[in-house]
């Protein structure tokens, strides 16, 4: 399925996807629910910034990174929004 995304929407599908692929990675690798925990995302050139309220949720998360940007790429590509390169940062 092919979706005609603007580019100018395209950000605000990619911080909702990135958002919901933190997520549900935490509920299936931990068993944590972080919703109340995450703060914003924000994206910046070929970086995307992950802000939560807890630094405890910051380190678990870059043990998890691998798994956060594969499962990330699989549903981006999805929709048809190349990203070929990025970075993810946790604050």
């Amino acid at each position: 399925m092919q979706l005609n995304i603007p580019i100018n929407k395209q950000a605000i599908f990619i911080k909702s996807i990135m958002w919901n692929t933190i997520i549900e990675i935490f509920k299936n690798e931990k068993n944590i629910d972080i919703t109340p925990h995450m703060s914003s995302i924000q994206l910046k050139w070929k970086i995307i910034f992950i802000k939560t309220n807890k630094p405890i949720i910051n380190t678990e998360a870059l043990m998890l990174d691998d798994k956060i940007k594969n499962l990330f790429l699989k549903k981006i590509k999805k929709i048809w929004i190349k990203i070929y390169d990025f970075e993810l940062r946790y604050l």
